[in-house]
């Protein structure tokens, strides 16, 4: 059986550089949140997309070890700009879960979230151009972990959602609600999908606590990334970040 797409797994062999099948694959997850995204469009012009009336204080994370190892470990990993992204990454994706009505793992989600861009780092393990971050970043996460002594299985969830989570659209059906939410909340935090189904006082208040920054420098933008992976073909498709993103402008 093939190893699903973005997975640790998936990337053993070929450190995150994509077949021209996944490439298919990759820009057809693009096309779907594209799609989506106009779906909401048109449902917040009706009137009948409504978001969940939630607080920032509603959506913060159980006080356990495994949060408080992985709040710790980015502490000391991230610059300040990542760190805030990592953080509303997990705040987007949470309250996205509310407006689903979704059930999940709370504590493990935020690993994971937290983590998601540890292959960033200056702590990272392997080169951007030698891996994708997503998968290096992956192993360190779940490395980080098990030598934490955290369950195997727990720490498998958090690296397979930091590896697959640049698919951009990652289906629970497939992967689980921790990826899922992961990818959720890092392309709505970056790229704005599915931000019509955030309040707009939501919105405003965890840009007030994490503020957006230099996010595009905070991401490394402009290092040289390893040839074929994901991020590196959507830069070259896109022009990656611009410099203001959305965020920018929330009040």
């Amino acid at each position: 059986m093939q190893p699903r797409f973005g997975t640790l797994n998936w990337g053993q062999k070929s450190n995150g550089v994509l077949t021209r099948a996944e490439r298919l694959h990759f820009l057809s997850n693009m096309a779907f949140l594209a799609v989506r995204e106009a779906v909401d469009i048109i449902r917040a012009t009706l009137g009948v997309l409504r978001p969940v009336n939630l607080e920032l204080s509603d959506l913060g994370p159980p006080d356990t070890r495994i949060v408080k190892d992985a709040e710790e470990y980015a502490r000391a990993t991230h610059t300040q700009d990542l760190l805030s992204h990592a953080y509303r990454t997990y705040y987007f994706g949470a309250m996205l879960a509310a407006y689903q009505k979704l059930s999940y793992d709370r504590e493990t989600h935020f690993a994971a979230a937290l983590l998601h861009d540890i292959g960033l780092t200056e702590s990272r393990i392997a080169p951007l151009k030698q891996c994708c971050f997503a998968v290096s970043g992956g192993r360190q996460a779940r490395d980080f972990l098990l030598d934490k002594h955290h369950s195997p299985e727990q720490a498998q969830v958090v690296g397979d959602a930091i590896s697959a989570h640049l698919n951009l659209y990652v289906p629970i059906r497939k992967y689980g609600e921790v990826a899922s939410l992961v990818a959720k909340g890092a392309v709505c935090d970056l790229f704005g999908f599915e931000k019509r189904r955030l309040p707009e006082d939501f919105k405003s208040e965890l840009l007030r606590t994490y503020p957006a920054g230099d996010i595009r420098a905070a991401l490394l933008s402009d290092e040289e990334l390893a040839t074929g992976s994901r991020l590196d073909v959507g830069r070259k498709l896109f022009g990656g970040l611009p410099e203001r993103i959305w965020i920018h402008d929330i009040k």
